[in-house]
């Protein structure tokens, strides 16, 4: 086996000692350097010698973020890991959304793991993101390798099995409660309960109660005791989705329990403790909330250990046909499939409720039409008729119809509107109907070759050419007699 270059950049000479020893008895090659100015002069070797890198995120005279950058754009093959401290674990999270494939935690406590983290990270031969899309798959979390939902999916694989507490950012319909859920399984803890509660959903007098759990006689109707999530959720994860929406009471009890790990039910006198790993939801700005008193700051730095932020659906157009052509695959018994010119509109529309509102779009289609493919006839015709309006921003990035799309949609909004102004066939001469599009068939034609005709200067050979046609269609077309 070849053997491999590393590069340890620490400041700390029992780090670099303790890497030196480590790796040179796994055949490695190990290089130190104690500062930014070496690995800066180091840069300058062409090419860069190291297949790895693992670098201290704090050093004298550097920051690691500003190492990273600068090995990725010098060397993009040689992987970064990030050491850092517990208390700069967010700043750990950037590396990796910055391009650092992993970070590992001091001290080194266990050799094991430490040794599993840095050669997965070199052996290409496994590549962890295809053993990502496969777990994420299994909580419906479906994305394509170059979508920015991979990075996420990155980062989170890696949080998963830290002690740390995460707060999940998004648009409503986004996935958070998919990607809790992920989190847990992949962790620790995945054997223990996974609790979900919806701040949104309970009524302030029945939260704290729900949280808390109650004893018996503790208020009107309380006829026997109740565990409440704190204790269902012991050596778990309960996920607090749109905790943006806790009102200023229960943050307080809240911060304490995350702080202490003791609770009390209501009526009750005996303190409890509980082992929790908390996962909070919110499709609010938190720190907006907190400028304006609405959140607590000290609740949020204790949820906000590590923040994923989930990107919208429109931001990720590339992930349309596997989402659909997933939940397909899922829901229908018959090999159901969609048309490219269905699948073209979904991926044009701009998705204000995100993966939910795209789902629930493919179920009302499949429960409403009985047919082995979707067509964009059997889409709502909101997706045509009533696009969200993008930003002149989105505007830029968003690819025009195709020709063959914008037929698709102005027939469906044709047909959709002939069906509406019917009401009922018995109010409809339906011959006297079809004869009307027949003959707004040859207008349409008639509309198109006299456009030709002023294009091509009246030479109708050359567009006859153009069209695919013969001179003698084109003069039928025209109502013209030889």
């Amino acid at each position: 086996m070849n053997k491999l270059h590393v590069l340890v950049v620490d400041d700390e000479v029992e780090v670099t000692s303790f890497f030196s020893y480590f790796l040179q008895t796994k055949n490695c090659d190990v290089t130190v350097s104690h500062s930014g100015r070496e690995v800066y002069r180091l840069l300058k070797t062409n090419p860069f010698p190291f297949h790895l890198a693992l670098i201290d995120l704090k050093l004298p005279d550097a920051n690691g973020l500003d190492l990273l950058s600068s090995i990725k754009a010098a060397c993009p093959s040689c992987e970064v890991i990030i050491m850092t401290g517990y208390s700069t674990i967010k700043s750990a999270v950037t590396a990796i959304q910055s391009g650092a494939r992993d970070y590992l935690e001091k001290p080194f406590d266990n050799l094991d793991s430490l040794e599993q983290v840095i050669f997965s990270v070199l052996d290409q031969s496994h590549p962890r993101h295809d053993h990502i899309t496969r777990q994420a798959a299994r909580y419906g979390i479906i994305y394509a390798p170059d979508s920015p939902m991979a990075k996420v999916m990155s980062v989170a694989d890696k949080l998963a099995k830290k002690a740390i507490n995460v707060l999940i950012e998004g648009e409503t319909g986004t996935g958070k409660e998919l990607m809790a859920r992920f989190l847990h399984g992949a962790s620790l803890r995945a054997q223990a309960p996974f609790v979900g509660l919806n701040c949104a959903a309970i009524p302030e007098t029945l939260l704290e109660s729900e949280l808390f759990g109650h004893e018996k006689g503790a208020f009107t109707g309380a006829v026997k005791g109740r565990k409440g999530f704190f204790e269902l959720a012991d050596s778990g994860t309960l996920f607090l989705d749109e905790i943006g929406e806790a009102p200023p009471t229960i943050q307080a009890k809240l911060l304490r329990v995350i702080e202490t790990g003791e609770f009390m039910r209501i009526g009750g006198e005996q303190t409890l403790k509980s082992n929790i790993r908390f996962i909070s939801a919110t499709n609010r700005n938190l720190e907006r909330e907190v400028a304006s008193g609405r959140f607590r700051a000290d609740l949020l730095y204790r949820l906000e250990g590590v923040k994923l932020s989930i990107p919208a659906l429109r931001d990720r157009p590339g992930d349309i046909p596997l989402i659909v052509n997933y939940y397909l695959g899922k829901k229908s018994n018959d090999a159901c499939r969609i048309d490219p010119a269905a699948m073209e509109l979904l991926q044009q529309y701009d998705w204000p409720g995100n993966v939910r509102q795209l789902l629930n779009v493919i179920n009302q289609a499949m429960a409403i039409h009985d047919c082995q493919v979707l067509r964009v006839e059997h889409l709502p015709p909101q997706l045509f008729n009533g696009r969200s309006p993008f930003s002149s921003e989105q505007a830029k990035d968003r690819q025009p119809l195709s020709f063959d799309l914008f037929l698709e949609q102005e027939a469906a909004r044709f047909v959709h509107t002939i069906t509406e102004r019917i009401g009922s066939v018995d109010e409809i001469d339906f011959p006297r109907l079809l004869e009307r599009i027949r003959r707004l068939e040859g207008e349409v034609g008639r509309a198109v070759i006299r456009q030709g005709l002023a294009e091509t200067a009246g030479d109708r050979a050359l567009l006859s050419d153009k069209l695919g046609i013969s001179k003698r269609t084109l003069r039928y077309i025209l109502n013209e007699k030889e």
